[in-house]
């Protein structure tokens, strides 16, 4: 993927996607939103040049209605920054995953559909396993599905382990009980995902202050990136920091 992410543990930005403005929520839930920008180009942009080496973007929409409503907002978005850009929200046929493909997505975040129509997504895997990233929600260790707001009840660990075992190398690991929140990291609940699946992740949800990177960098080879959001959004945490923070012998 280039020299510009050979960083330990990669910081990503998120840039979550609703009505068209760049925004946060609060544990998923649609009625607690924040807008923080009009325009999610100019917020890539910023990302871009602050020194993020990939971005996490996410149509919120498209995650609740199961189709990317976003996506002409999102194809620009990535044909107009000169980093790779993970996108996730809404992805559920095959059409839509080429669509992103096609617009030089470098992955493409599924969830539900893995768990909800898995001959789609072994079509998916045959097409481009290696751009897969799945994207475990957790709540109390279970698997939270439909923009979490559907609970089923698989643990989280065991789907994590299966699908290594079909050949997924990416997962995010997010923990929705503090996404959104500012309440800080839970290090023993990712510690126990990764010791319990076996699998390296992109750590997701509730990072909150410079301490949350330095308990998550102390995790080592099992986590492969962070997603920043509303901590970055708000000014709580500060980029070239947590850059910094990383670099730390």
């Amino acid at each position: 993927m280039g020299e510009e992410l050979e960083e330990v543990i990669l910081p990503i930005p998120a840039i979550d996607i609703l009505e068209g403005k760049v925004v946060r929520l609060e544990k998923g839930d649609y009625q607690k939103v924040e807008v923080f920008s009009t325009s999610p180009l100019l917020v890539a942009r910023k990302w871009e040049e602050e020194g993020a080496p990939f971005l996490h973007v996410v149509d919120l929409e498209g995650a609740k209605s199961g189709y990317p409503v976003n996506f002409p907002v999102i194809k620009e978005l990535i044909q107009t920054v000169g980093i790779p850009v993970e996108v996730g929200g809404g992805i559920r046929e095959v059409s839509s995953f080429m669509g992103y493909l096609d617009a030089g997505a470098e992955r493409v975040v599924l969830s539900s559909i893995v768990v909800k129509n898995p001959s789609v997504f072994e079509e998916m895997m045959k097409i481009a396993r290696e751009k897969i990233v799945v994207s475990i929600d957790t709540r109390d260790q279970f698997v939270s599905l439909e923009g979490w707001r559907e609970e089923i009840p698989v643990k989280a660990a065991d789907l994590a382990k299966d699908l290594k075992g079909k050949g997924i190398e990416h997962f995010i690991f997010t923990d929705v009980q503090r996404d959104g929140t500012l309440q800080g990291v839970r290090v023993e609940v990712i510690r126990d995902f990764i010791a319990e699946s076996g699998v390296s992740i992109i750590v997701a949800g509730g990072i909150s202050h410079k301490e949350d990177i330095r308990k998550i960098k102390s995790l080592g080879e099992g986590v492969e990136g962070i997603i920043l959001g509303k901590a970055l959004y708000t000014g709580q945490l500060n980029f070239k920091e947590v850059c910094s923070i990383l670099r730390e012998e």
